[in-house]
């Protein structure tokens, strides 16, 4: 629009006076310079605020997740306490199990522990090793206690069992994404099913 103006009072009719036909194109030539200053200045400041939205959006979007040996820490000392809350926070629910029998699944994987630890009176789980490299965590660890309730539809023997293993966890952005197990679980089945005389079983064994 500018360029149009200086162009228009450049080519006015002749008759117009020089006097004024000067004035016309330095009034316009003003125009052009102040617009031009004006942008030079407004891009800059908008260039800078962008900058500064998106400097805060980006620290928005960081996000500071565990280190894989705190998540699975986290995650074992959880079967002492909220073993379902411990699940719910560090083991992804889209998990890729391999399992004592092979690939499973999570909500099988949670629902069998969750039945271990009501079937055993005094349950505790220990860890004894862990060992980290890069997004894996090998866990050695030990759980059990009084067999005083039905586990895996077994019925309580009264006895002290225990079952152990060594775990694998694979940890992205702060839960397990994949998990391997290996352990004793035949041996522990068999120490469930073992028959004890009526007077060795711990009280309230049903």
């Amino acid at each position: 629009m500018i360029f149009r103006k200086a162009h228009e009072a450049l080519s006015a009719p002749a008759t117009t006076s020089a006097s004024t036909r000067r004035r016309k194109v330095i009034g316009a030539m003003t125009g052009f310079a102040v617009a031009a200053t004006l942008t030079a200045v407004a891009v800059p400041a908008s260039a800078q605020n962008q900058g500064s939205h998106g400097a805060a959006s980006s620290g928005q979007a960081t996000r500071h997740y565990l280190s894989p040996l705190q998540v699975t820490s986290a995650f074992y000392a959880s079967y002492n306490g909220d073993l379902a809350a411990g699940f719910d926070r560090y083991i992804s629910k889209n998990l890729v199990l391999h399992g004592f029998n092979g690939p499973e699944n999570r909500e099988d994987w949670l629902k069998g522990d969750l039945n271990i630890k009501a079937g055993l009176t005094g349950f505790t789980m220990t860890v004894l090793d862990q060992i980290v490299e890069g997004d894996k965590v090998v866990t050695r660890w030990s759980l059990g206690g009084v067999h005083t309730g039905t586990v895996f539809g077994i019925p309580a023997s009264g006895r002290e069992v225990r079952l152990s293993g060594i775990s694998i966890d694979r940890v992205i952005h702060g839960q397990s994404v994949e998990h391997w197990s290996e352990g004793n679980f035949g041996r522990f089945l068999d120490e469930l099913r073992s028959e004890t005389p009526p007077e060795t079983a711990a009280p309230g064994a049903k």
